[in-house]
């Protein structure tokens, strides 16, 4: 295709007069504003008091070896009871009007066009009453959870928990960036095992795919609330039963952590020998997470 020269060179005119004459001089000033805001994030002068830094200061909390553990767990725990306690009351509502109001009317309605009693056993009593349990019960922790773990997501903390726990998996004798897959296999294992290809060796790959089941992903997040919402929660106390809930799911989610690292080291010291290999990861700033578009 030829190219009409003429219309290039206005099209290029039009572009230089909008981007105005002194476009080389903000380019290079803006390099600049860069670099000095980087290196006075990272060089300290002597005799200078030191800035406030809110990444690093969340950091020596976050990724200490100290209180990164027990900050993990109380994240976990805060983002469980969210789920349990707000889920309540939504639940409640839909279960009122699904399951007592429109079980009612429908089986009213069926009455009335004088159904056959297999044909409403079969769309009310079957399909319908499976279908509005599902929604009643697992919907509400669903939208609830979701939301809050894709926030944790946004403001960077998950690469924290990959941070935390590459040690543990350092000594299992696995790739310290399993620890980045299972962190996704949390959200989705199908993910998770995918993203297992950043991991170079063959052996730590094999180890990370086989053991990304033990994670609990984001279809058993709603059952695994659900019972021990149910099952663990209703021997508690009332005003502790939401505590004890999400407590009960905290521990499912540490063991399948506990496990995952059992078997990795068993995998690493039995039929995938190898070397471990090193691992290093960069930690992302904290950025404030996309509320609206979550």
């Amino acid at each position: 295709m030829a190219i009409n020269t003429d219309q290039l060179l206005d099209s290029a005119r039009r572009l230089r007069a909008e981007v105005g004459d002194n476009i080389h001089d903000r380019l290079t000033a803006s390099i600049y504003a860069e670099a000095e805001q980087i290196a006075s994030r990272a060089v300290t002068q002597s005799g200078q008091r030191s800035r406030f830094d809110f990444d690093r200061t969340l950091d020596r909390i976050l990724t200490s070896k100290t209180w990164g553990f027990p900050a993990m767990f109380v994240l976990l725990m805060g983002v469980f009871w969210l789920t349990i306690a707000g889920a309540n009351i939504p639940s409640q509502m839909l279960s009122t009007l699904l399951l007592d109001w429109g079980y009612a009317w429908l089986h009213q309605l069926a009455a009335t066009l004088n159904a056959p009693a297999w044909l409403s056993g079969l769309l009310i009593d079957g399909v319908y009453m499976a279908t509005a349990w599902v929604i009643a019960v697992m919907l509400p922790p669903m939208a609830i959870f979701f939301p809050l773990f894709t926030l944790l997501e946004d403001f960077g903390y998950l690469p924290r928990v990959a941070f935390n726990l590459d040690r543990l998996f350092h000594r299992a004798g696995a790739h310290g960036k399993q620890a980045l897959t299972m962190v996704m296999g949390y959200g989705c294992n199908a993910a998770g095992v995918v993203a297992t290809r950043i991991i170079e060796s063959p052996r730590e790959r094999l180890i990370a795919i086989i053991t990304n089941n033990f994670s609990i992903c984001n279809g058993r997040w709603p059952t695994l609330i659900l019972m021990g919402t149910i099952f663990i929660g209703a021997a508690a106390p009332p005003f502790l039963a939401s505590f004890v809930a999400a407590g009960s799911v905290v521990a499912v989610a540490l063991l399948g952590v506990v496990v995952t690292l059992l078997v990795s080291a068993f995998l690493s010291r039995t039929w995938l020998k190898g070397e471990t290999s090193t691992f290093s990861l960069e930690l992302p700033p904290y950025r404030p997470p996309r509320v609206w578009q979550t």
